[in-house]
């Protein structure tokens, strides 16, 4: 403790053992408690530990490791936190201390306790409970008639409640604070978040606690993380590695991987174990499996040594802020371009691509949350005009049409159809098509022939933003192993690529010799004429 003996004295005596002075220094200590948290913390709180072989346990003071003064000064000021950690770094033992503090300090305070069972929720009040069973008495509040869900003082008409994560959790009350512990695992996250709306707008403290698992990456947990690394969401993102905790070095992590009971591995390699409860950075932690990710992470990562910077390209009307040229044109060479359109509103991304159909290379593209489909339109044909307006492949689902009408109000000649007769301009990807003597649907179409086409290196991206989309393509096992973007990621750069890829074959020529340029044709589909 950092008291001096005097106080020691005082506070550990019963109340009528104590004289005039001792209760002016209890009163004091108490003033101070209740106007700090760390004070409160560090002379008053124990928490206990289970014994084990190599931990003797029992009641001990808090510990302030670095990881923990870091999240305690994002409690202390933060209204919106996510907090990514390994096991056992002492987040649940701060986060009852600071709930606990609070409810005893602020007349009707009241957090909620969310975890993806009940049992969980209860632990937590469990351990708020434990640290009030260890204070001295002059610190201690009269509860209410003991509860398993619930920690209250009726004096402070404040509580702390325990919620499962049930569809119908009851966060959308006034809560002060609201607590999702392993909030990764909740089965119905976006429901209670959206629920937690009325409290967070009241000023609300809202704090998610969570240990990624390398094969759940579509968690809203972890996408509110990952948009607060980017200052998206007003978020404050907090990650603590499993070195952060004293005595875990490179020998424990090892000794640690050796020693793990085949029961908690169950489908996971040791490996993957690992980095799903000990990761060593944010990048390690997010990362997805090899077995729900769509392509394979290793070429992606690979494919990443490529990636350049655009060219300088001067021509009227290109704006190099949101066209990229990575190569030019150049005669002999054949191109596909497709786009995926957004609502341009700062989510999804506005994607063009335009590819070498011989090289596979994305030569050029645009890549832009903030583009209107009118706007992607007109750059996008600027930057088509260069490369002599190759076919194009406007996906047609929701906005796309926009961007479909302003292409052929800019007269723009080489649309791609949906279909064999030229009647439905653009790519529909809730459509269907013939391969294979099969109809499948268009999406299933273009993921099967994109991503074995990326996994081989058959094509080439310079584009490192839109490169990354990639690895967040999972086969999300929550939905019958549909492929898309993990939740509250995009997946709009490789749409567009693979549209490209699935469609590049109605460029004719592309199996044997060309023909003439100024006789280019296109199957299914009348001659065009073609400015070189």
């Amino acid at each position: 403790m950092n008291l001096d003996p005097q106080i020691i004295l005082a506070v550990g005596k019963r109340e009528e053992e104590c004289t005039a002075e001792d209760r002016k220094l209890r009163a004091l200590e108490h003033y101070k408690c209740k106007k700090s948290f760390v004070y409160f913390l560090s002379n008053y709180c124990k928490i206990i530990e289970p014994p084990t072989q190599d931990n003797p346990g029992g009641i001990i003071r808090f510990e302030l490791w670095p990881h923990i003064i870091e999240a305690i000064k994002a409690l202390l000021t933060q209204k919106l936190i996510d907090w990514l950690k390994a096991r056992q770094v002492g987040a649940s033992w701060l986060i009852a201390a600071y709930v606990l503090w609070f409810v005893m300090n602020n007349l009707g305070g009241t957090v909620a306790i969310s975890s993806k069972g009940e049992p969980e929720a209860f632990e937590l009040v469990a351990k708020c409970k434990r640290i009030y069973l260890q204070l001295p008495d002059f610190l201690r509040l009269k509860m209410q008639p003991d509860s398993s869900g619930e920690l209250g003082f009726p004096v402070m008409m404040s509580s702390i409640k325990a919620f499962a994560a049930t569809e119908t959790a009851g966060l959308s009350f006034a809560f002060s604070i609201i607590v999702c512990d392993e909030w990764l695992q909740h089965p119905y996250a976006d429901q209670n978040y959206f629920a937690s709306k009325p409290a967070r707008d009241a000023g609300g403290q809202f704090i998610g606690i969570f240990t990624a698992d390398p094969e759940k990456l579509d968690g809203l947990a972890i996408a509110v993380f990952k948009d607060a690394l980017e200052n998206k969401n007003g978020f404050t993102p907090l990650f603590t590695p499993y070195f952060a905790r004293p005595g875990r070095d490179k020998k424990w992590y090892d000794e640690t991987k050796k020693s793990i009971p085949t029961r908690e591995l169950g489908t996971l390699t040791p490996e993957l174990y690992m980095l799903k409860n000990y990761p060593a950075s944010i990048e390690e932690a997010l990362s997805p499996a090899q077995t729900i990710a769509a392509f394979d992470l290793k070429v992606v990562t690979e494919m990443m040594a490529d990636v350049r910077q655009p060219i300088k390209v001067t021509r009227d009307g290109i704006d190099s802020n949101i066209v990229h040229i990575y190569k030019d044109f150049s005669i002999g060479q054949y191109f596909i371009a497709a786009t995926d359109t957004s609502h341009g509103v700062g989510r999804d991304f506005s994607v063009t691509t335009i590819m070498n159909i011989k090289t596979g290379e994305v030569i050029a593209d645009i890549l832009d949350n903030t583009l209107p489909p009118e706007e992607l339109a007109l750059h996008s044909t600027r930057m088509l005009d260069i490369f002599q307006n190759p076919l194009w492949f406007i996906e047609s689902n929701d906005y796309g049409g926009v961007t479909i009408l302003t292409a052929q109000n800019l007269n723009y000649r080489n649309l791609g159809y949906e279909d064999d007769k030229n009647r439905k301009v653009g790519f529909n990807t809730q459509g269907s098509l013939e391969t294979g003597g099969k109809v499948v649907g268009t999406r299933v179409a273009l993921w099967g022939s994109l991503i074995p086409a990326i996994n081989n290196r058959q094509i080439q991206i310079y584009n490192v933003e839109g490169l990354k989309q990639f690895s967040d393509i999972i086969r999300n096992a929550q939905k019958q192993g549909r492929i898309e973007a993990m939740h509250g990621r995009h997946d709009d750069y490789p749409m567009a690529v693979g549209i490209c890829w699935l469609k590049k074959d109605e460029v004719s020529g592309i199996g044997g010799s060309l023909a003439p340029i100024e006789t280019l044709h296109f199957k299914n589909r009348t001659k065009l004429r073609r400015r070189w």
